[in-house]
């Protein structure tokens, strides 16, 4: 659902504009439990034998014609490895859009033997990280009952 053009513009200029002290919203522990994560599909990944995961970002390619042909007089990179570890291969693999964080929580906390606290914390923590450098993203899965009645609308 998009925000209103007074709230974008809020936020948006908001940034700009310390004065203001804007900060984005705040939102409660309950609600960013029921969330998914998705990963990114342009973000390319590998198992490797040992557990690790190779993430495989390509660079931006909307870039201008002076920093393209800089770019490729500097020979720079056209693509970014990332390696993760165990833990982090575990929650990455869970991030396919069809667990909640709570379920990716509970199953990290089975899986290496953490108490729920531990494993919240160091799970809400790494996918912040994730989300931050645009390797997920996350969403709230409508109901069915709610899509009916904006369908109806």
């Amino acid at each position: 659902m998009p925000l209103p053009l007074k709230t974008r513009l809020y936020y948006g200029f908001g940034r700009m504009l310390p004065f203001l002290k804007i900060r984005p919203p705040v939102a409660d522990r309950q609600t960013a439990l029921i969330l998914r994560p998705a990963r990114h599909s342009s973000v390319t990944w590998e198992k490797q034998a040992g557990g690790e995961i190779i993430l495989t970002i390509p660079q931006n390619d909307e870039i201008n014609f002076v920093t393209r042909t800089l770019a490729k007089w500097l020979k720079v990179p056209t693509e970014r490895k990332v390696e993760l570890d165990e833990v982090g291969g575990f929650v990455w693999e869970l991030c396919d859009g069809n667990h909640t964080v709570e379920s990716i929580v509970q199953k990290t906390a089975r899986e290496y033997k953490m108490n729920r606290r531990e494993a919240e914390v160091s799970v809400t923590m790494f996918m912040q990280m994730l989300q931050e450098r645009h390797f997920i993203g996350f969403y709230k899965k409508v109901s069915k009952k709610l899509e009916a009645e904006k369908a109806t609308q």
